[in-house]
This record gives C-alpha cells, sequence and structure tokens, in this order.
C-alpha cells in the first residue's frame, strides 16, 4: 500500500469506472478528459465518504457522445457516497439531455442518503452565484466544482466567487479547463470591442496580448499562479491532455486546485491512471504556496 493514501489505490484507480466504454466514440482528448475526471471523483469520495459535485457546463462536449459524458460518468461513478449534485447549463438543446440525466438519479425524499440532483438553465456566470448565494454549502460539506468551459465561457469572477463561497475550513474543490488547443483562435488582432471585453473578464485582467504571446507551458503556469494567489488555494496543479492519448499538440489543460492535503496525490494517481505521464515529467512545474 503507499502511505500517501488512507487506502489500496491499486484496488480503487486500477480499473476505468464502469461507464466509460473502451469502444467510446469521439475525440481521443475528450474520453481522457471523461476519464480523469471520473477516476479522480471515484478517489474523492473513498476520502470524503460524501460530497457535492457542481457542474458548471453540464452538457456533452460532443454531439450524441455520451460515454465520454462527465456528468453521466460521476453520477455512475461507484461507490455512490456523492449526494447532491448541481447541474448547469446554457443550452436549451443539451439542457433535455441533462434533464433526462438527473431523472435516473434522482432520489425523492428528505433522508441523508438520498441522492439530490437539480438542473439549471442559463448562464452559469449568473445562475450559479445565484444559487451558492440562496443556497450555502456547509463548511464541513466536501464539494468539487467542475469549470468545463469550451474555450471562454467562464468570467474569472465567477470562478473567484465559488472560490470564496466558504468562510473557513477547505475551500470549493475546483477543475478548470484551458482550452491550449483554440486560444489562439479566440485571441486574434481582430477582436472586436464586445469580444475584448468578453476576453477580459474570462482572464479577469485586461493583459490579453501578454497572455497570448505565452507559449502552452506558460499559459497553464499563468492561471495556476491565479489560483494559489488571487484566490489563496494551498495546491494547484495544471495537467495538459494531448490530441492523441499521449501524443501530439495539447488541446487541454485541466488546472485543479485545492486546499485538502492529500488532492494532490490523488490527482497525481487518477492522471497516471488514464495512462499519461504526470507533469512533472513533461516540464510543467507545480507552483504551490510556501
Amino acid at each position: 500500500m503507499n502511505n500517501n493514501y488512507l487506502f489500496d489505490m491499486d484496488d480503487h484507480m486500477s480499473e476505468h469506472p464502469s461507464a466509460i466504454s473502451k469502444k467510446a466514440k469521439g475525440h481521443v482528448w475528450t474520453e481522457k478528459k471523461a476519464q480523469f475526471i471520473a477516476r479522480y471523483l471515484r478517489a474523492f469520495t473513498y476520502v470524503t465518504k460524501h460530497g457535492t459535485y457542481i457542474d458548471a457546463f453540464a452538457g456533452p462536449q460532443e454531439e450524441k457522445v455520451y460515454d465520454n459524458w462527465a456528468a453521466k460518468l460521476v453520477l455512475e461513478n461507484e461507490p455512490k457516497w456523492l449526494r447532491r449534485f448541481y447541474l448547469f447549463e446554457q443550452s436549451e438543446q443539451q439542457i433535455e439531455l441533462i434533464e433526462e440525466l438527473a431523472a435516473e438519479h434522482h432520489e425523492e425524499g428528505a433522508l441523508k442518503k438520498n441522492r439530490k440532483v437539480e438542473v439549471f438553465q442559463g448562464d452559469m456566470n449568473e445562475e450559479l452565484p445565484k444559487f451558492l448565494g440562496e443556497n450555502p454549502i456547509s463548511e464541513k460539506q466536501a464539494t468539487f466544482c467542475l469549470f468545463d468551459q469550451r474555450t471562454k465561457e467562464c468570467d474569472w469572477e465567477t470562478v473567484a466567487q465559488v472560490a470564496r463561497h466558504k468562510i473557513s475550513g477547505n475551500k470549493i474543490e475546483l477543475f478548470y479547463f484551458l482550452a491550449q488547443g483554440w486560444v489562439d483562435r479566440i485571441l486574434t488582432d481582430k477582436l472586436g470591442e464586445g469580444n475584448l471585453e468578453k476576453v477580459a473578464r474570462w482572464l479577469g485582467a485586461d493583459d490579453w496580448e501578454c497572455f497570448k504571446k505565452l507559449d502552452s507551458d506558460g499559459r497553464a503556469k499563468y492561471f495556476v499562479s491565479k489560483f494559489l494567489n488571487e484566490l489563496g488555494y494551498a495546491y494547484s496543479k495544471a495537467y495538459p491532455i494531448f490530441e492523441h492519448g499521449a501524443e501530439g499538440r495539447i488541446m487541454f489543460w485541466m488546472i485543479h486546485a485545492s486546499d485538502h492535503e492529500r488532492a494532490p496525490a490523488l490527482m497525481d494517481a487518477a492522471y497516471s491512471g488514464i495512462g499519461l505521464a504526470l507533469p512533472e515529467e513533461t516540464g510543467v512545474i507545480q507552483l504551490d504556496l510556501l
């Protein structure tokens, strides 16, 4: 047994989550993302024995490809110790799919063991802060929030509000997606005023030209630094998802932020478990607070 864990990681991380098909269709990078999320949250529940899951962009990333749908995999994970699921989505087309998924897993009743799955339609930059304001999450409730944006839909202020939601104890754990494969396309020299405002909200700053000049690793470190220095997380680390499994260009950076001392090791184990070399081996440095 690895002494970094309270349980044998081989027992709980070596197999794929039940809903992941070896014959899953769609892009390889989408499949790897979904596997990574599901594997980590499986370990997360073994540690916490309870929990709340928030998905800010809950619809499937690829049309008619549901084997790689993160929200679906998380809901189908075993053991079913996560009890509260809050799923946000703006697309009317996808909201129907999410509501069908929620209906399959929602359990009526007031028992603590019952699973509660709620769906919210609208711009999550408005709906998520509103929800948290009206439904505060307790300080002791282990909570994980996924920001699986496609490019620049997530305002940094929204991330900050989620991070600052709890008054004391560990902050809500975050998993944030940086669409490296599409960043240059959205940061063109022909950005109009409206798009410039949107990019500024996304970055939480007006330095988009400086951000554009950074290489892929630099962009990942930019956000890692924001999680550590602006939001005050104890740990943050960026994990690359490649175009062809373990090869090709980086399509996404999956950036993890947590206050829990065991979270980094669990995330490393989940990443290794999908067959990828840990970020330290690819030249990405973890920037922990001193």
